[in-house]
């Protein structure tokens, strides 16, 4: 921009010299036109300030750890004036912890337009890619002046987990465990655990019907469920985050979904539950994988807990008696659960059953 300038004055001293030397009206024009052009410049780019806007979005929504996403940005320019260098500042961070990265990129933006380009990214921690346009800033036809504009766009890609834990023999009657005996035979709605399939009726909920069967037997057919197990499965997850240790988190996160995915396997449906503010808990019903990862998406958008332990502790202050089972997903530096610790093969996450 300064050397635009130091060009721009450069050319009004020769003009002035040639209208000392020159004195007549050709020169005395050139000199007003080469003195209004910055001027008109600057007020031809401030009019369209509000008519330039920038759009953020991903290629995709969903990815797992280290495979690489692309940010798409666009710029676009409803008005006469064309915009050069136009500088798109961005912050990118994952909302569990303080990683935050700038970015800067830059391109031109033609009027009547739009321009498109790229920014490569990935995620090597769970949780959700924020990508924010914080501003722009771009410069008048001549280069003299800057403008800025402050942006609120934003997008985000979630990283889900994407390492496999094995479970085995973690009963849920003890500790909670679905033997057969606690399955009840009567009919209901709990779709963890199918009953029969029969012949469509006439009334049947459309969601209940089993359609592969039905396009192999030619006749609609209609899964039955039962009723509910007789003790509900709870899993609480903390929320708490050391973030000089990143990859403690992203553990118990990765192994709260093979959990949840193996008491799924298990036929049986959960409550997974997390302390969402001081006083309170966000509690999602899990009944197949695709509630599961609904969940996980809204478990992304929680405020993390700066000291390990405070779900616990304002779970058991909200619930003198334990009904049900209970597993409680944490990192293992935390002491004094009142519970039965599952073992399972990590050095950083445990996983206890509160009494």
């Amino acid at each position: 921009m300064w050397s635009k300038r130091i060009n721009y004055l450069t050319l009004v001293i020769f003009v002035a010299l040639g209208l000392l030397f020159y004195h007549n009206y050709e020169m005395m024009l050139l000199m007003v036109i080469v003195v209004l052009l910055p001027v008109i410049s600057y007020l031809l780019t401030r009019k369209s300030l509000d008519k330039i806007e920038v759009k953020v979005d991903t290629d995709k929504k969903h990815v797992g750890k280290n495979v690489t996403f692309e940010s798409i940005f666009t710029v676009i320019n409803n008005s006469l004036i064309p915009a050069e260098d136009v500088r798109i500042f961005i912050k990118v961070n994952n909302g569990f912890y303080n990683n935050e990265e700038d970015y800067e990129i830059i391109m031109s933006s033609i009027s009547r337009r739009k321009r498109e380009t790229r920014l490569k990214l990935k995620g090597i921690y769970c949780g959700r890619i924020f990508v924010k346009v914080e501003k722009i800033i771009f410069y008048d036809i001549f280069g003299m002046f800057k403008f800025e504009k402050q942006c609120e766009v934003s997008a985000d890609t979630f990283i889900m987990p994407s390492k496999v834990y094995k479970f085995e023999n973690i009963g849920l009657s003890d500790m909670g465990s679905s033997s057969d005996d606690e399955i009840q035979s009567k009919k209901g709605d709990d779709p963890s655990q199918i009953s029969e399939i029969r012949n469509y009726i006439p009334g049947d909920k459309l969601k209940n019907i089993h359609w592969k069967l039905s396009a192999k037997s030619e006749e609609l057919q209609v899964k039955e469920f039962s009723m509910p197990y007789s003790r509900d499965v709870i899993i609480i997850a903390e929320t708490y985050v050391d973030c000089e240790n990143p990859e403690n988190f992203d553990e118990e996160i990765e192994i709260l979904y093979s959990f949840c995915i193996y008491i799924l396997r298990l036929g049986r449906k959960f409550k997974l539950v997390w302390k969402n503010s001081e006083f309170g808990f966000t509690t999602k019903e899990i009944y197949n994988p695709e509630d599961l990862n609904s969940a996980i998406n809204d478990l992304y958008f929680v405020t993390t807990q700066d000291r390990n332990g405070q779900t616990y502790e304002l779970f058991k202050s909200l619930n003198s008696e334990i009904k049900g089972i209970v597993l409680y997903i944490s990192n293992k530096s935390l002491n004094n659960i009142d519970g039965d610790m599952i073992n399972i093969d990590s050095k950083e996450v445990m996983i206890s059953c509160l009494r």
